[in-house]
């Protein structure tokens, strides 16, 4: 092993990081310094921002959370995942301003552009919605503690030049109590 090889007895890698074949610790995304020791941010919330880099997990009630350039939605086939995490005994609360989106098909469908409400990560039947399905002021309520919005943009510029009429959304997230919980 490299903790041998580099006459280590015992591995000073933080943060689950590792000795790698030069004698330095080789850290996770979301971790820095020579052993790892600086946690910048969870390793979900850094691989999250690596590999969805338009994605977010917000926490700070009183955020507005919107397609980006709203209402102007010219969004370049934009994919986006938004958790919106409450505290315990929390749930999240997120009120529409403005929802605007390209209209459902012939078929019924949500095709091209979309956003899918869920109150649970593995929900394989989200509530999605197209067009100007949400109503300003409409307000979504999570189960639990937690609330992820799935957005799937239209490339509205490199099909129309313009935003086809569509100003995309934008939404405020804060929380409230859960009427009897303990926990």
């Amino acid at each position: 092993t490299n903790l041998k090889t580099c006459k280590l007895d015992k591995d000073p890698c933080l943060n689950q990081g590792y000795m790698g074949p030069a004698c330095k610790c080789l850290c996770p995304p979301g971790t820095k310094g020579k052993n790892c020791e600086v946690l910048k941010m969870s390793y979900e919330d850094a691989m999250l921002k690596l590999f969805w880099p338009n994605s977010t997990k917000i926490t700070k009630p009183n955020t507005v959370v919107q397609t980006p350039g709203y209402p102007d939605a010219v969004n370049s086939e934009l994919v986006m995942d938004i958790v919106l995490q409450a505290g315990k005994c929390e749930r999240v609360v997120l009120t529409f301003e403005g929802f605007s989106v390209m209209e459902r098909s012939a078929q019924g469908l949500c095709q091209s552009d979309k956003l899918a409400i869920k109150s649970k990560v593995d929900d394989a039947s989200p509530r999605t919605f197209c067009g100007k399905e949400i109503l300003p002021g409409q307000v979504f309520k999570s189960d639990q503690s937690l609330l992820i919005l799935s957005y799937h943009g239209f490339n509205y510029a490199g099909v129309w030049g313009n935003n086809g009429g569509t100003t995309g959304w934008k939404a405020l997230f804060t929380k409230e109590r859960i009427p009897g919980c303990t926990g």
